[in-house]
């Protein structure tokens, strides 16, 4: 049984926001990643 790749044509970059311990987001514009950490102090740019 084959299984079907999952292609996505989509190359925007993605930034990963970690928010607490446990809850990591990801947006698409560094406008939204100062909106997140200015909302949440603790928050900060993930790898």
């Amino acid at each position: 049984m084959k299984t079907k790749k999952l292609v996505t044509e989509d190359n925007r970059p993605r930034f990963k926001v970690q928010i607490d311990y446990k809850t990591v987001i990801t947006v698409r514009t560094m406008e939204a990643v100062k909106s997140w950490i200015q909302r949440y102090p603790a928050a900060k740019l993930v790898d």
